[in-house]
């Protein structure tokens, strides 16, 4: 077997089976799986006599295990600080309901046309 043989045998054994809806993302996960079986090629004819050679299904195991701990995202601990409403806390408006002559739709209720449930008070100042 030559190397395109062997190359396409090793992408055949390993293959990444996603199933997609854009034609171009098959060709972007061939070359994905191409590009990893050359870096486990390169791997192996690196590799020192005495190191311990590891196989294609765990030199992808590796990949796919550092590729996730580098690209880990920091999860927020604690409230959430928000600076927005600074003068609405501290102008001593209370931010009691207060009755309206004309009744206004809440945010939810405006974004969904279908429904006909108004409110009948607001708050001032508030947003």
């Amino acid at each position: 077997m030559g190397g395109v043989d062997r190359c396409d045998h090793n992408v055949y054994l390993y293959r990444t089976a996603i199933r997609a809806k854009k034609w171009y993302f098959c060709l972007i996960v061939y070359c994905l799986d191409v590009a990893e079986q050359n870096a486990w090629h390169l791997h192996r004819l690196q590799a020192q006599p005495d190191d311990v050679k590891i196989d294609h299904l765990n030199f992808r195991r590796q990949v796919a295990l550092s590729l996730l701990e580098t690209n880990k995202c920091t999860k927020k601990r604690g409230r959430s600080s928000s600076y927005e409403n600074l003068e609405s806390r501290f102008d001593n408006q209370d931010h009691f309901l207060t009755r309206q002559e004309k009744q206004t739709r809440c945010r939810i209720c405006h974004k969904n046309p279908n429904r006909s449930s108004h409110t009948e008070q607001q708050l001032n100042k508030l947003h």
